[in-house]
């Protein structure tokens, strides 16, 4: 049998049209070829029969190759917390206006971030569209009973809530630690299912690699998420728990309110931002990436920015030109810019309510030469029916401290403040109405000391004094129109 020349060889299929289809091959003969023999254009068959076992094997290599098979997990490293180089400390560079409310951070509590991850639709919210995210925390409790028939995940007893088109499955502790699952447009199965599929692995949120996601996405982790929602919440006016607090404080302009909000947060939580307060557009704020939000959850515009380690959020009833100019204005405050602001909010807890407006007029500083403390007395006539004078201390450390009274703007006022660092004070108000030659007369150990009122605008609804009041000191009287209208 005549052997065909090895650049013929070919790889056979039959057809049921045709006898043979052949694909030529066209082998290098240099690699079959002893440069220091003749060259022939025939080959042995021992030269074929090597060639056709490389070949060989080389398929069945191909063949039979082990597939690596996929991770069981896919793991979510969530954006770290950085060491917030900025503080809550936070102002406009020109306050639109003044500031009418503060809510400022308490003392961090001894609380960590859960670990978890959160999935949703492309372009969906809280609110709208199928998301799904799971928690967990480290938990000293005994470890739940196997289930019995109940609601399960993994074969523990689960507890399975819904409240309309959301659900909420928890259970555990397992291995140690607590899980909860919440999904919105999932219903029970589908819940459960995902609960099912979610794990801790190397101290990170996982996923388990079989679950299909469907149209969700990896959204940010809960931590990013959990910031979001307590600012969003402060904006509202309630303060959640959290292991990091977010400050608000407000400002009241022509337009309406105007609120600066702040809380450090992973830097993965802008997209967690748009997933709470719903889409917006792209924008940039001190040269980082931002988001602009018509928002129906804050009822009006907000511009949102991660900058060195804090989430910030401005708000309010003003022009997006007017919103644009003030969020490129948030700067860190002087310590004496948040001193002001710390006295706002210690207005805000002595009476208990949100002012109005802040009208709020400075009558008398006194700085104490041997403590280095300042005092400043304000008069903040806060709706038309109430009148509130206020005494704030500030000690050389910068710790607030105060003392106000709420009185009828029935004139004449006349009192005495509470010992603030060792030290007391008058506060005297007269009707403007034949108030000529009014003035506070303070008996004291070697005569009468007197004090003329004076006009301080119309913010103040009459003449005003306000002093510090020696260590010793007797009768104190309010004279008005050449006689005493008020005496302590």
């Amino acid at each position: 049998m005549k052997l065909p020349n090895v650049r013929h060889l070919a790889l056979m299929r039959a057809t049921r049209e045709e006898h043979e289809r052949i694909d030529l091959i066209d082998v290098d003969r240099a690699v079959f070829v002893d440069d220091g023999a003749p060259q022939s254009s025939r080959r042995s068959p021992q030269v074929l029969k090597g060639f056709g076992l490389v070949v060989l094997i080389a398929v069945a290599a191909v063949i039979w190759w082990p597939s690596s098979d996929p991770p069981e997990w896919r793991v979510y490293k969530p954006a770290p917390v950085p060491a917030a180089g900025l503080t809550a400390e936070l102002i406009f560079d020109r306050p639109p206006g003044p500031i009418v409310a503060a809510d400022l951070a308490p003392a961090p509590a001894d609380i960590k971030p859960e670990v978890g991850y959160v999935f949703g639709e492309p372009d969906g919210s809280f609110l709208t569209r199928r998301w799904a995210a799971f928690r967990t925390r480290a938990s000293s409790l005994p470890s739940a009973p196997d289930s019995a028939g109940l609601a399960s995940v993994n074969g523990i007893a689960a507890n399975v809530k819904r409240v309309r088109v959301r659900h909420d499955v928890e259970w555990g502790p397992v291995d140690g630690r607590t899980w909860l699952v919440t999904t919105n447009m999932l219903d029970g199965s589908q819940a459960l299912e995902f609960a099912n599929q979610v794990g801790f692995v190397d101290g990170l949120p996982a996923l388990a690699h079989r679950y299909d996601l469907g149209d969700m996405v990896p959204i940010g982790s809960v931590a990013a998420f959990d910031c979001v929602v307590l600012l969003t919440d402060l904006f509202h006016g309630e303060r959640g728990r959290g292991a990091a607090q977010p400050s608000l404080v407000t400002w009241a302009t022509l337009d309406g309110p105007v609120s600066l909000g702040s809380i450090a947060a992973p830097s993965d939580a802008l997209p967690l931002v748009e997933f709470v307060l719903g889409a917006g557009r792209p924008t940039v704020v001190h040269e980082q990436p931002g988001v602009f939000i018509t928002s129906k959850v804050l009822d009006g515009p907000v511009i949102a920015w991660v900058e060195d380690g804090r989430l910030i959020m401005v708000a309010g009833d003003v022009t997006n030109e007017k919103l644009y100019a003030l969020a490129e204005s948030v700067r860190p405050a002087s310590d004496g810019e948040w001193r002001v602001v710390g006295r706002v909010e210690l207005r805000e807890e002595s009476f208990n309510y949100t002012f109005e407006s802040d009208l709020s007029i400075s009558i008398y500083r006194y700085d104490d030469p041997t403590t280095g403390a300042a005092f400043e007395v304000n008069v903040l006539p806060a709706f038309t029916e109430w009148l509130v004078v206020c005494v704030d201390s500030i000690s050389a450390s910068g710790s607030i401290s105060g003392w106000c009274d709420q009185r009828s703007t029935a004139l004449p006022l006349l009192v005495t403040s509470d010992e603030l660092n060792g030290r007391r004070f008058v506060i005297a108000i007269a009707g403007a109405v034949n108030a000529e030659g009014a003035e506070l007369r303070v008996k004291i150990a070697d005569g009468t000391w007197t004090l003329p009122l004076e006009d301080f605008g119309p913010e103040v609804p009459g003449l005003a004094v306000a002093a510090s009041l020696p260590a010793e000191y007797g009768v104190i009287q309010l004279w008005s129109g050449g006689e005493v209208v008020a005496a302590i």
